[in-house]
């Protein structure tokens, strides 16, 4: 498939924490550009991943998954489930990249196991050369989360095979010893992005709200995870128990008992 982003049409994903196909339902809906599969920090089995696959599918929106490593063992499943693409945590160097690629390429640029007879292969209706031709279409994303990784992101971004690059804000900071957020970690983000933008390969970055997202578009980002499910439903439950509690006539206890739905 053709990414979901571009230098002239930057897009906005989310990640997915809770193993429920509903969820994206609801966030298919929602004006995004794409959904993020959290199997790196999730806890996805195999089953449900593939099910949210088929209902983003369904949907038509993009559906990545975010894998927990880099061996076939940790790829095949989201890749035969018929994922868009493949966030890929801690491409730390040139060689992890062409691991990266190995797993999640078929020959002669990988060694990526093959097998029609998956939603990757439209249940076997596809024959061999169109079947291989949609390896061609998985979107491969390395995420930049080390210093190591910074100082090697243009040669990362190089490897034949990698689509895209991602810069992990968080694990990043904390590899450096910086506070997450501050303004030390917001300097090394930024020069992060200089490298990724010298690779002329599509980059994005991570924000927590609309408005910050927004800043990392402005400042060229391609793409730009914002937020998440469980980020979502948290702040929804936090303004209305907090508006509700503001225009109560009577006082009310936090952590009080609320009316069931």
């Amino acid at each position: 498939m053709t990414a979901p982003w571009s230098a002239a049409r930057p897009a906005l994903g989310t990640w997915i924490k809770v193993p429920a196909p509903e969820v994206v339902e609801v966030l298919a809906g929602a004006g995004l550009d794409f959904l993020v599969i959290d199997g790196e920090h999730g806890t996805f089995d195999v089953r449900t991943m593939s099910t949210m696959i088929s209902v983003a599918r369904g949907h038509g929106i993009p559906a990545f998954v975010r894998v927990a490593g880099h061996a076939p063992r940790d790829v095949q499943p989201a890749l035969d489930s018929g994922a868009a693409g493949l966030f890929l945590p801690h491409v730390d160097s040139v060689d992890i990249a062409r691991t990266v690629v190995d797993s999640c390429r078929f020959p002669p640029l990988g060694n990526r196991g093959a097998s029609p007879n998956t939603r990757a292969g439209n249940w076997g209706r596809l024959t061999a050369a169109p079947y291989l031709a949609t390896g061609d279409e998985v979107i491969v994303v390395a995420q930049l989360e080390c210093n190591e990784a910074v100082a090697d992101a243009e040669s990362i971004a190089a490897v034949p095979g990698i689509d895209a690059v991602f810069i992990g804000a968080f694990d990043l900071a904390v590899s450096a010893g910086l506070e997450p957020g501050g303004e030390a970690a917001r300097a090394l983000v930024q020069r992060t992005e200089a490298a990724c933008r010298a690779s002329g390969l599509s980059f994005g970055g991570v924000a927590p709200s609309g408005a910050a997202a927004g800043a990392l578009l402005d400042r060229g980002n391609h793409f730009v995870m914002v937020g998440s499910d469980v980020t979502f439903l948290g702040k929804a439950g936090r303004e209305a128990a907090s508006e509700a509690r503001t225009s109560a006539r009577r006082p009310q206890e936090a952590g009080s008992s609320g009316v069931a739905g």
